[in-house]
C-alpha cells in the first residue's frame, strides 16, 4: 500500500544527495505558492521546525517556506525525456529552455476557465502516506471536478500526459527522506507527521489557493514565477 503513493528514495541523488545537500534539477512546473506570512504557512514552517527537532531528523533535508506549493499539473524536469511527460510538439532533445519556451508560450493563451480561489483541505490521517508531503483533497465534490478539468484540459493544451494523472495525489512537500529507513519505520514516521499535521495544519481550516503560476526551478529549494493562468477574453 505504502509504495502505490510514493517510492522513499526515489528522488536521492536527484533531488538532494544523501548527506542533504542539495542538487540541480532543472525543470518546469505549474504550482500555487502557499504566500509567506500566512496561517498555512506558519503551520507548515511549524510542521518542518518539529520534524527539524523530532525523531529521525537526520533522516530528512527540509525545504525553506518561500518554496512551498500545490502542484495543479506536473511539468518537465531536464533529466526526464519521455512521450508522456515532453510535449508532443517538440522533439526529446530540444533544450530545457526551448520547451520552457514554447509551453509558456502555449499557457499565455489558455483560459483558466474555471473560479477561483481553488479549495483544498487536509486529507485524513489513513490518506497521508506521502512521506515528506502532506496530502490534500478538494475540499468538496465541485472542486474535486474543477481540478480534474484543469488537469485535463492542460494535458491536452500542451500535449502530454503522465502515466499517473488520474491518480495524482495533491500535496505540499516540506522535506525529503534522504536515508534508507525500514518499512516499520516509515510507518511510524508516516504517523508522526500525520499527528503533526492534524495538530498544527488542521485548525487553519480550508486551504484557499489563487491562481496557478508556471514556474521554472534549479532545485527544488525555489519555484520562479513567468506567468499566471488567466481566464482569456472572449469574442463577442
Amino acid at each position: 500500500m505504502l509504495s502505490k503513493y510514493h517510492q522513499p528514495l526515489s528522488h536521492l541523488d536527484q533531488k538532494f544527495d544523501a548527506h542533504g545537500n542539495v542538487l540541480r534539477f532543472p525543470g518546469n512546473t505549474l504550482i500555487c505558492h502557499v504566500p509567506l506570512f500566512t496561517p498555512l504557512s506558519t503551520a507548515l514552517t511549524a510542521v518542518r521546525d518539529q520534524i527539524k527537532t523530532g525523531p529521525y531528523a537526520e533522516a530528512f533535508a527540509t525545504l525553506p517556506p518561500e518554496s512551498y506549493h500545490m502542484t495543479v499539473f506536473e511539468g518537465v524536469t531536464d533529466q526526464e525525456r519521455t512521450r508522456e511527460r515532453w510535449p508532443a510538439e517538440l522533439p526529446l532533445n530540444v533544450t530545457l529552455t526551448a520547451c520552457t519556451r514554447h509551453m509558456a508560450d502555449k499557457l499565455r493563451v489558455f483560459d483558466l476557465g474555471c473560479e477561483l480561489p481553488l479549495r483544498m483541505k487536509l486529507a485524513e490521517p489513513d490518506q497521508q502516506l506521502m512521506i515528506g508531503a502532506m496530502s490534500l483533497v478538494p475540499a468538496n465534490a465541485e472542486e474535486a471536478r474543477k481540478l480534474r478539468d484543469l488537469r485535463d484540459r492542460l494535458a491536452a493544451h500542451l500535449g502530454f500526459r503522465a502515466p499517473w494523472h488520474d491518480n495524482y495525489t495533491f500535496h505540499m512537500t516540506h522535506s525529503y527522506l534522504i536515508k534508507a529507513m525500514s518499512l516499520e519505520t516509515v510507518k511510524r514516521i508516516l504517523t508522526f507527521h500525520s499527528k503533526l499535521y492534524t495538530e498544527l495544519v488542521s485548525p487553519v481550516g480550508i486551504i484557499t489557493l489563487g491562481a496557478p503560476e508556471f514556474c521554472t526551478f534549479i532545485d527544488m529549494q525555489a519555484f520562479d514565477n513567468l506567468l499566471l493562468l488567466r481566464h482569456q477574453e472572449r469574442m463577442a
